[in-house]
């Protein structure tokens, strides 16, 4: 999971950051590891909207992913899901939603 989200904070192109976690959901798939899977999901679905791919899935992933976060209390995920999203809007200069998200989220 680690080098996955390091190679997205290092700039590696998004395409080849999108098919190295395609490849390791397969395998965390395979190996039954959910929670691994999980967050790779969640920098899936945030490559594949900064690529402009899957953008109406964006917004449904993200949230069902935090609602079942937050209903399982796994601060690490919600955490990672809302980092993902601040990212994008960001990236996107949408600074109002943002800052709204950072509000949200609180703690």
């Amino acid at each position: 999971i680690g080098r996955s989200y390091h190679l997205y904070l290092i700039g590696r192109p998004l395409d080849s950051i999108q098919k190295e976690l395609e490849a390791f959901i397969k395998v965390m798939t395979q190996l039954k590891q959910d929670m691994s899977k999980s967050y790779l999901t969640i920098l899936l679905t945030a490559v594949k909207k900064l690529r402009g791919i899957d953008v109406e899935a964006y917004d449904k992933i993200m949230e069902s992913t935090l609602a079942s976060a937050t209903s399982a209390g796994n601060l690490d995920l919600s955490a990672c899901v809302n980092l993902c999203k601040l990212e994008v809007f960001v990236f996107f200069q949408q600074y109002g939603e943002a800052l709204d998200l950072v509000r949200k989220a609180g703690d």
